[in-house]
């Protein structure tokens, strides 16, 4: 008989790590899911998070955390939901479809994504995830200040400047330029510090502001309007949460106890979206004490279209061509599934050493 290369890996922090040896992984032993920002990047694992929420989280019999920011917070307004599967389903659909030949503004941006959130997270499932049981949601958000509040062209690019020197120094230096605010469940209001020097501070969910709240997450700058009014929550410029926490690194704000599970498309995480060109600003391991990633191999990976993940430079990549970008992006949510099969039938089978690796 064949023994298959596996396609994904459990990448786990020392205390995680040491805790599967001994215990495995259970689903009531999760306390936590993250959820980073990556854009089009999230269609590698939509059919992990697809087996991780429709069929194998709901088996805890207690709530759990979900945290996200951007496209990450997006996906887990998705999961969280009764019916996550039809929503996440929804949400990647809308995101393939997405189209541009009309050019890319900030107001067609809008347009696309508002079509993209009406297609699963309109009222009643808005309504649904602030009241259903499994689930506590929350999504990060920079709010921003001086030259990073305007979003005209000049002043915009010298704040984005400004930040990228600053964060050069160290991640506090952006303190002062952004603040960190988590909008939370009402029923389960999140513990987050500042642990890393970024002004930290919670806003609570309500139905009149989560779709406010999901939208700035993902609202990148010079793509689209900042957020300048959030219903209940403190004026100000509201902007994509990836910008302080690009692949949100739990230590940095998180203080829940417990595991956090962390489905990503890559093996490291990045903390700032302006760590994107600083390889040596990957979080270590032990600053993922609790945390368990589960995370594609690169023979996996390999194995898409042009052996790349989908990225959101793919728009630029294939302009003028929709037809070949949604083909590749399909092709990749589509294989996925493979992903969340094989993660469904190690989970049953307990044998979690076979995928375990330390960080």
């Amino acid at each position: 008989m064949v023994n298959l290369i596996p396609s994904f890996e459990l990448l786990a922090g020392p205390t995680a790590y040491q805790h599967i040896l001994k215990n495995g992984l259970e689903p009531h032993q999760v306390s936590t899911v993250f959820g980073a920002s990556g854009a089009a990047k999230w269609l590698t694992i939509y059919g992990l998070d697809r087996a991780i929420f429709e069929s194998w989280l709901p088996k805890a019999n207690k709530p759990i955390h979900l945290l996200g920011t951007s496209i990450g917070a997006w996906k887990l307004a998705a999961a969280g939901q009764s019916n996550p599967g039809w929503a996440l389903n929804e949400l990647a659909d809308g995101y393939i479809a997405q189209s541009y030949e009309d050019g890319i503004t900030k107001e067609i941006v809008h347009r696309e994504l508002i079509a993209i959130l009406d297609r699963y997270l309109q009222q009643p499932q808005v309504d649904d995830l602030l009241t259903q049981n499994r689930f506590h949601y929350h999504c990060g958000v920079a709010r921003c200040h001086g030259a990073l509040s305007s979003d005209t062209g000049w002043p915009l690019v010298r704040g984005m400047a400004s930040a990228f020197a600053r964060n050069l120094v160290g991640r506090s230096g952006l303190n002062g330029q952004f603040e960190r605010v988590i909008f939370s469940d009402a029923r389960a209001q999140a513990d987050v510090r500042s642990l890393d020097g970024i002004a930290t501070e919670t806003q609570t969910l309500s139905r009149a502001n989560l779709r406010d709240a999901v939208i700035a997450s993902g609202s990148i700058p010079y793509v689209m309007a900042a957020k300048t009014a959030i219903v209940d929550a403190p004026s100000g410029v509201y902007r994509d949460g990836g910008l302080i926490d690009y692949h949100p690194v739990p230590s940095n704000f998180w203080a829940e106890p417990g595991l956090i599970l962390y489905p990503h498309f890559y093996r490291w995480l990045l903390p700032g979206w302006y760590d994107k060109y600083l390889p040596s600003r990957r979080a270590k391991a032990q600053a993922l004490d609790n945390v368990v990633m589960v995370v594609p191999t690169e023979a996996y990976v390999a194995q898409l279209a042009a052996g790349q993940i989908p990225d959101r430079k793919d728009f630029q990549r294939f302009k003028g061509n929709d037809a070949e970008r949604q083909r590749r992006w399909r092709l990749a949510k589509d294989k996925s599934e493979s992903l969340g099969a094989e993660f469904l039938k190690i989970a049953q089978s307990g044998d979690w050493t076979q995928v375990l690796r330390p960080l």
